[in-house]
């Protein structure tokens, strides 16, 4: 049965111009690779347009351009399937077949029957060579894309092979490329579906790719992580690097991994941990003196860079190193320094292969990840075993210091020193595993963890600080605690100094306390006093309040010390105190001026001054009338026993309102002080008010 072969035409033409254009859309920034096979796809259609223009468009393009397209089609197939495969193409053979095309179609442009075994020559030959690129790397290649993607060759293959010969045998005659001639309805019906599973082929094989891809990188972030944990745990290094070159090869089959470590004066090659090679050749390349053309491994070594030697056999290295080789069965090697955080050379990582190879940039990738891991794992093996030296001299100085040494790692205590244990209180292991923070106090631990945080954030600053400390036979007491940031055991933490600053905190606040209070009452003296005022007169002029200044002067306090002696005197004036600030609020101030002279500061009355003044009115007659009440005074005496005196005693109030002036505090004082004196004048036991004084009058100037 013949089908209408310019229907077929016309529809691989346009199954060639949609497939391209579906894949250039998939392609589009997920899967580059696909945009060479979908430029393929397109020449491939535009091929078969042009011989869908038999007779309409000249000869030359509808046959010679036409076929040059097919064949840089097939050609582009097999280059995106090289890089695919991460391979470097054979150029020459891709692409031979569109010069051919070019030269022979122009020859037989005129001969239908040599034209078409020239076709389907060059279109089996050229399905032929990207089978034979799929069956190479057919172990390494996942998935089933590649599968369906060699069917839809195979068939294209067999059809063009099988026209070829019923052609030369003269079973098949076709006289123009639009007959519908059974042979060649068959033709274009297997190269429809040989196109459409190339194109199926072609998408699945990327896809499986890019799930293959994504598999293994989680399997190498899980390996990572491994590797992590195992230079966490303390093990030996071959132990490690053991384990991390298997954990390599099994990620990626077909990959032979060494680790090739340097002697402390990094001249030779000291130690090889590659557990897939022959003893042999671990044994031979040990003790070797590094240098050029001393193996890859050598060569990296000495040159402190990567060398990749992708056919041993051919390389230019010593005849010794590539016998050595040849015995191994060793084709290619990519060797990559291992350097230390300083960029010392510390050894090599080499990946080996049984048949010359060329690295991918994954490849790449993978090698210089390796080798960094390896570094990381050396260093830390060296590291470890340098402070397992110096840590009996260090553990003996911290031992024998005399304070308290603790390091805190994670907010919990790791190590504490013999004094600290002292100074806390705590047996060992009560303290170790605990949180910092149970033993500092509440009111403290903010500040604790602010500081703590600067340190591990590498933040500059004087972070030596005092802080109150939860002792178990001392209860609180006052520690002094410095220290800085290091890694312990390979994490970040922080090395703490604490010394016990108790004595001299007391000491200060004592010195504090005479500065600033009065001895016998524990009120504020004159000296805290005027700083209290003037913070009172600048808050009070920004919020517009009015406050107000008492002054007090106790009416009958020298007969008291005239008849029972100073100690009473003494007794009255710490009553008064209590009695004062018992009347007042807590934002208020109450202070002792000197003798047997007080002054209140009140805060935040009224803003308007009618109503501010009624308040401090208010609270002036109720001191007034509570340092009436009677005073009963408890005198020792020389038995042993108490006397009880009963006193009573009144006291003459002046009051001056203030809205807010800084640098007015003396005259506030003066103008109370001198309401006060008219209270006294007034009979004491009264409240006066001071009078603002009043602006002088402008002067008018006359002409």
């Amino acid at each position: 049965m013949a089908l209408h072969t310019p229907t077929m035409l016309l529809m691989i033409m346009v199954v060639s111009a949609v497939t391209g254009a579906a894949i250039a859309v998939i392609a589009y920034r997920r899967h580059p690779d696909l945009l060479l096979w979908s430029t393929a796809l397109a020449l491939h259609g535009l091929g078969y347009a042009l011989y869908c223009l038999r007779g309409l468009i000249p000869d030359f393009l509808s046959i010679v351009v036409a076929n040059m397209a097919i064949a840089a089609a097939f050609a582009l197939f097999g280059e995106g399937l090289y890089r695919f495969q991460a391979r470097q193409p054979v150029r020459w053979l891709l692409w031979l077949p569109v010069p051919l095309s070019l030269l022979g179609f122009s020859l037989l442009l005129h001969d239908q029957r040599a034209r078409f075994m020239l076709a389907g020559l060059l279109v089996s030959a050229q399905s032929l060579v990207l089978l034979v690129t799929l069956w190479q790397r057919r172990r390494v290649t996942p998935g089933r894309g590649q599968y369906i993607l060699a069917t839809g060759l195979t068939l294209v293959l067999s059809v063009m092979l099988l026209r070829v010969l019923g052609m030369f045998l003269g079973e098949v005659h076709i006289a123009a490329v639009g007959d519908s001639h059974p042979v060649q309805s068959a033709t274009f019906v297997i190269s429809l579906v040989g196109l459409l599973l190339l194109a199926i082929g072609l998408v699945m094989m990327n896809q499986e790719h890019a799930e293959q891809a994504l598999q293994n990188e989680r399997g190498a972030e899980q390996f990572r992580s491994q590797i992590l944990e195992l230079l966490t745990s303390g093990l030996p290094l071959r132990q490690v690097l053991v384990a991390m070159v298997q954990g390599i090869e099994r990620l990626h089959p077909g990959m032979l991994c060494s680790v090739v470590l340097l002697d402390r004066q990094g001249r030779h090659l000291a130690e090889s941990v590659s557990p897939s090679l022959p003893d042999f050749y671990s044994a031979a390349i040990n003790g070797l003196e590094i240098g050029e053309g001393v193996g890859s491994c050598g060569t990296a070594a000495f040159k402190g860079q990567r060398v990749v030697v992708e056919d041993i056999a051919h390389h230019p290295y010593w005849a010794d190193y590539k016998a050595l080789a040849a015995r191994a069965r060793l084709g290619a090697c990519w060797s990559q320094p291992i350097l230390s955080s300083g960029g010392k050379v510390l050894g090599t990582f080499g990946i080996y292969h049984r048949e010359p190879h060329a690295p991918s940039p994954a490849d790449i990738q993978l090698i210089e990840q390796s080798a960094a891991l390896a570094s990381i794992a050396i260093e830390r093996s060296r590291e470890a075993q340098e402070l397992k030296q110096s840590e009996a001299r260090y553990r003996c100085l911290i031992n024998s210091a005399n304070e308290g040494i603790c390091v805190v790692q994670g907010d919990l205590i790791r190590f504490a020193n013999p004094k600290l244990c002292e100074l806390a209180g705590y047996p060992e292991n009560v303290i170790l595993g605990r949180s910092f923070l149970d033993f500092v106090h509440e009111d403290d631990s903010d500040l604790v963890v602010r500081n703590r945080r600067k340190r591990l954030a590498g933040i500059d600053g004087d972070f030596k600080y005092p802080v109150r400390v939860l002792t178990r036979e001392h209860g609180v007491r006052w520690f002094e605690l410095s220290g800085t940031s290091f890694e312990w055991e390979g994490q970040p933490a922080t090395l703490n100094f604490l010394t016990d600053i108790t004595d001299r905190v007391q000491m200060e606040e004592r010195v504090r306390q005479f500065a600033y209070h009065d001895a016998l009452t524990g009120l504020p003296n004159r000296r805290l006093l005027m700083d209290r005022l003037g913070l009172a007169m600048a808050r009070h002029k920004r919020t517009g309040q009015h406050g107000a200044l008492m002054f007090l002067d106790l009416d009958n306090f020298k007969p008291l010390n005239d008849r029972h002696g100073h100690d009473a005197g003494d007794l009255l004036l710490v009553e008064v105190a209590h009695r004062l600030k018992g009347l007042v609020r807590e934002s208020d101030t109450v202070a002792r001026f000197g003798g047997d002279e007080f002054v209140v500061i009140l805060g935040d009355l009224d803003a308007g001054e009618d109503a501010a003044r009624a308040h401090a009115m208010s609270v002036a007659d109720k001191i007034l009338s509570t340092l009436s009440e009677p005073y009963h005074l408890r005198l020792p005496r020389p038995d042993g026993d108490h006397a009880v005196i009963e006193h009573h005693c009144s006291a003459s109030i002046g009051v001056a309102l203030f809205l807010g002036e800084p640098g007015t505090e003396d005259d506030c004082i003066k103008q109370a002080d001198g309401a006060m004196y008219q209270a006294k004048q007034a009979g004491r036991h009264t409240v006066r008010l001071s009078e603002p004084p009043r602006k002088a009058a402008p002067v008018q100037l006359q002409a």
